[in-house]
């Protein structure tokens, strides 16, 4: 009988071993090991998708699995050198779930009592959980006989446990699937919640019954009148990951190593991070995502390789709403800046996020914390969008909903951005002309507070790289502004000088007289730009010319 539950063969984790970009991530089953028949031992890990859920439940899997000798699998891991050597290794029976797979089946068992029904009759409607529960039972009933079968799983599992002497370690993928998309059989989540409270919730039986059980998800444990509907797990998650941060996708050391095992790819590390870093946790560092990155090394190239689901669908759509607090937080958001979030009001269920006529999106923003459409600082309780593929789904989002006002500004503001560091000069100069005839008042359009929002306007979404500063004392005077770098933003410091009624190259020749980069010592043997930008008042086009020129300071 070919088992889809009980102690199944780790093939998927043997085959990630293989890869030539295999990770050693078995630090987490030292930590899982600390947990066996302790106070933390149920865990619920929730992280996006491509952050590497499946890939750590098969492992776990391999390792803890009494059906299959993984000794030497593990032998030259991480985990191999701790004392004593590969503990629990092999020490229990496995009971693994992939939601997804079983929703598959559980399809494909439908569709078979639709075609087997006859004359017409309606076929009867499956219930999924009660299949799910039969199908475990079976598989464990054909290893340990029939005499430990009984009427529940729970106590199908106690019987079992009393004639093997042997406790059991609950693994399941996607746990919150069943929440995320629709199911056929419309009482399956709430059955489902039954079926884990009557293993986990009473705590005879759970105690009884299992050594450990881990769970992994998009969400944590969902709430019901606004407590969890399984107090009993410790959740880890994109708000809160504590001791499972370095799980969370790939670390920089990680990252390095990838690239040290692929000298054909021509990536930096640099250019990495920039387009998949940006998820950080206290004791981990900079996070990375995983698919991403191998995308990107596998194919040499960076871009965005953030793949659709339902539940990302539902986020698209919720941000196509109109609605003017959602709208004003996106906006700020993709300027570069963070704003406030709190997972608070989510009741961790995408089927109870907010319509288009509610005035919070407290939930919503927590939502896309949890989906990874947003990373949130502990320190600050901040989120922001977390790197350049993300934002590049956001703009996306954009382009395609009701936010074409928003979208004509970002998209405007980035490729003034992409010609200011390319150093197209005309190309700027016509920019800043649309923007300064578009948005200034006609009674104060020479006066310089309508420059500085012109600037503003221009250089609207630089605060992805560069911190902005005005008036800047440096040599002697004044800098218009300065566009900063971030720290590890692979960009030139901006020097931005701006005049009126005279070349714009006499923006340049007082940023040289006044010494203005003298100010900026510490940023040494690396790319300046100096910009001048001037407009002619008296022009009845108000003309606008740009220079721009490259230095270094030595």
């Amino acid at each position: 009988m070919l088992r889809h539950y009980l102690n199944t063969i780790p093939c998927g984790y043997e085959e990630f071993c293989k890869d030539r970009n295999y990770i050693d991530k078995t630090g987490l089953i030292q930590f899982v090991n600390a947990q066996i028949d302790k106070k933390g031992k149920l865990i619920l890990a929730s992280w996006p998708r491509r952050f590497g859920k499946t890939y750590t439940a098969q492992m776990l899997n391999a390792y803890y699995s009494i059906g299959y000798d993984t000794h030497a699998l593990f032998k030259e891991k991480k985990i191999a050198g701790q004392n004593p050597s590969l503990a629990y290794c092999g020490a229990f029976d496995v009971i693994y779930m992939d939601m997804l797979d079983f929703r598959a089946r559980a399809t494909g068992k439908q569709s078979s009592l639709n075609k087997a029904s006859k004359n017409g009759e309606r076929a009867r409607q499956l219930d999924w959980i009660d299949y799910l529960s039969d199908s475990i039972i079976e598989e464990i009933t054909d290893v340990y006989g029939k005499d430990v079968a009984a009427d529940t799983l729970a106590d199908t599992l106690v019987n079992t446990v009393q004639k093997t002497g042997r406790k059991f370690f609950w693994i399941c993928d996607e746990w919150d699937n069943i929440f995320r998309e629709p199911a056929d059989d419309e009482k399956a989540p709430e059955k489902y919640i039954e079926l884990l409270r009557s293993l986990f919730k009473v705590p005879q039986i759970t105690s009884f019954v299992f050594a450990a059980a881990y769970m992994t998800g998009i969400l944590p444990m969902i709430k019901m009148k606004g407590e969890s509907a399984l107090t009993e797990f410790d959740n880890y998650t994109m708000f809160v990951p504590g001791d499972l941060a370095p799980y969370i996708g790939f670390t920089e050391e990680e990252v390095r190593q990838l690239l040290e095992r692929n000298p054909e790819c021509s990536i930096s590390y640099e250019q990495l991070a920039e387009w998949y870093e940006g998820y950080a946790f206290p004791g981990a560092g900079p996070l990375f995502n995983p698919r991403s990155v191998i995308h990107a090394i596998k194919f040499r190239k960076c871009t965005s390789y953030w793949t659709n689901s339902a539940s990302n669908a539902q986020f698209k759509q919720l941000i196509a709403l109109k609605r003017d607090v959602l709208r004003r937080d996106v906006e700020t958001l993709l300027q570069g800046r963070a704003i406030p979030v709190s997972d608070v009001s989510f009741d961790n269920d995408l089927r109870t996020l907010p319509g288009a006529d509610d005035e919070g999106d407290g939930a919503t923003l927590a939502a896309m914390v949890h989906l990874g459409y947003l990373s949130f600082d502990q320190d600050s309780d901040c989120a922001r969008i977390p790197n350049r593929e993300i934002r590049m789904q956001f703009v996306n989002m954009l382009k395609d909903s009701t936010y074409q006002t928003i979208y004509r500004k970002i998209a405007k503001a980035d490729q003034i951005l992409q010609d200011t560091l390319r150093g197209r000069e005309d190309e700027i100069a016509e920019a800043f002309r649309e923007i300064h005839h578009q948005y200034a008042d006609p009674k104060a359009y020479n006066s310089e507070a309508t420059l500085k929002e012109t600037v503003d306007l221009a250089y609207y979404t630089a605060e992805r790289f560069y911190i902005r500063m005005y008036e800047i004392p440096s040599g002697e005077g004044y800098v218009d502004m300065v566009l900063y770098p971030k720290k590890k933003a692979d960009v030139p410091l901006l020097i931005i000088e701006l005049k009126k009624n005279t070349a714009a190259s006499s923006g340049l020749d007082q940023i040289r007289e006044r010494k203005y980069p003298a100010r900026f010592r510490e940023y040494g043997g690396k790319e300046i730009l100096l910009i001048g930008i001037s407009y002619d008042a008296d022009h009845l086009e108000k003309v606008h010319t740009c220079k721009i020129e490259r230095m270094y300071l030595q």
